[in-house]
């Protein structure tokens, strides 16, 4: 209990640091003014449009466990990928990631290591889909540069460099994984000779080996093909759901902007912080439309409502899931440490962006 006390800290103290910034520099008058303002069929919408994001999530799992569990139910899944988000949304630690094996374990009757390792494969997948929004937001952003100043130059330089470098390095890398005889050796080469700390290398060769143990059971690349697809897709659906945001305050901003919001957002949620992502995400938004010419007052508006429109609903409908199911956390805490203990810890599973 202590150690697991200890390493909650540096998440609290992250996120607490975060929202006393957050909270002591707002502009409480224009907050209110903005709150009075907001459309609510908008944010209706946008609350409709990202939760969909857990439809397309099922459907995705169902996709790479065709071969592992054919008969899977996607109402099932659905279900379980609920119930995960929630739980990432209550407790520390991402439980919900660390969960969603077992769940979807309980749900086809199959082992909890294939489905491990098919987790892997779909942070890979996330990682394409985030890039994909990001190289959408190139694509989008206005012809005139002026509009916003040195941003948008800024963003289509170094922008269209890192979307290249992004693409070339996730395309070599699932190279790799496809060839793993003869890329295994030479990618533990690569990966020795990387000037960083040791505990990163054997991080990034966990991910390999775990992504080539994932691909290994998915042997359609029809399959890929579509996994990558509604990737794609669900990611776009959470730039779209902001887009929507956007338009319940009556910011007149273009989609690039909300595509650039999604990405400050998924790499703000995998910073260390505590349960409900409260203090970096509202800063990470604030900071964000501040960049592409909102006033703090709004922008810090926008923060307070896309944080309930993201978390608030999920954490309710998969709460519901959650007692319907008769599951309780002490059953929770009895299966992860089961799991633990038979696998070894979880770490490649780890999401690398979205909650």
């Amino acid at each position: 209990m202590r150690s697991r006390l200890l390493r909650l800290l540096p998440g609290l103290a992250v996120s607490g640091a975060f929202i006393l910034w957050f909270l002591t520099n707002a502009h409480w008058a224009e907050v209110r003014e903005s709150l009075a303002g907001v459309k609510l069929g908008w944010v209706a919408l946008s609350v409709l449009v990202l939760f969909t994001e857990f439809l397309i999530r099922a459907a995705r799992w169902k996709v790479l466990l065709w071969d592992i569990a054919p008969k899977a139910r996607y109402s099932r899944l659905f279900v379980a990928t609920t119930i995960c988000m929630a739980l990432n949304v209550v407790f520390p630690f991402r439980a919900g990631d660390f969960a969603r094996p077992w769940l979807g374990s309980r749900e086809t009757g199959t082992s909890m290591l294939p489905l491990a390792t098919v987790a892997v494969i779909e942070r890979v997948f996330d990682i394409l889909g985030l890039l994909s929004v990001f190289l959408l937001m190139l694509a989008v952003l206005p012809a005139n540069a002026e509009a916003h100043g040195e941003l948008v130059y800024n963003l289509k330089f170094y922008g269209s460099l890192a979307g290249v470098a992004g693409v070339v390095g996730l395309s070599t890398f699932l190279v790799f994984a496809a060839n793993e005889d003869r890329a295994g050796q030479l990618f533990a080469r690569i990966v020795g000779a990387m000037p960083v700390p040791a505990p990163v290398r054997r991080k990034v060769m966990g991910l390999y080996l775990g992504f080539v143990g994932g691909l290994s059971s998915v042997r359609s690349s029809g399959a890929l093909v579509r996994a990558g697809l509604l990737s794609v897709l669900h990611w776009f659906n959470g730039s779209l759901s902001i887009f929507a945001l956007m338009h319940a305050f009556g910011m007149q901003m273009p989609f690039a902007s909300a595509c650039f919001t999604t990405v400050a957002i998924a790499l703000t949620v995998a910073l260390p912080q505590a349960p409900g992502f409260v203090g970096p995400f509202q800063v990470a938004i604030e900071k964000t439309l501040v960049l592409w010419g909102q006033d703090p007052g709004p922008a810090q508006a926008f923060a307070m409502v896309f944080w309930g429109v993201s978390f608030l609903p999920v954490a309710t409908v998969g709460a519901l899931f959650w007692w319907r199911e008769g599951l309780t956390t002490e059953v929770l805490r009895r299966q992860l440490s089961g799991a633990a203990e038979a696998s070894g810890p979880p770490g490649a599973a780890e999401p690398s962006s979205s909650g």
